[in-house]
């Protein structure tokens, strides 16, 4: 007998307990969740800042490929000793794509919270549906 038949496999241990004492495999009635005003506000908070910084990053990426596709002479200037134009306006893509990712770090945080929030709001069982009930 290989490893791999079912008769092998060992039993599958029970869903572990979430934080608050709840079965894991839980689940939600998420679009009860999806109206409650504090997921609202969850999801107009994310995509504020997503938008607001795919714009901020999208043009800046633009604004460098264009002055390297239309100013080459200019962006082979040097700017600070050897240091060109060019290679300047790239390490600052390179340091704004840092910032913004600590700038979503801290705002996942509270966006965590949000969202404990708009689950501890909805306390609401989930009622099953056609789809998914067994």
């Amino acid at each position: 007998m290989s490893a791999s038949t079912p008769a092998s496999r060992p039993a599958k241990a029970p869903p572990p307990a979430a934080a608050n004492g709840r079965p894991a495999a839980e689940t939600h009635d998420w679009a009860h969740i999806a109206g409650t005003p504090e997921f609202q506000r969850l999801h107009r908070a994310r995509r504020r800042f997503t938008l607001t910084g795919m714009a901020i990053e999208t043009g800046a990426l633009i604004v460098v490929m264009g002055l390297y596709g239309w100013a080459p002479d200019a962006m082979g200037e040097p700017a600070i000793g050897s240091i060109t134009w060019a290679l300047l306006s790239g390490a600052a893509l390179v340091l704004l794509t840092f910032v913004m990712a600590w700038a979503y770090a801290r705002k996942a945080r509270g966006w965590e919270e949000m969202a404990a929030a708009a689950l501890e709001h909805a306390d609401r069982p989930a009622e099953p549906t056609r789809r998914f009930a067994r």
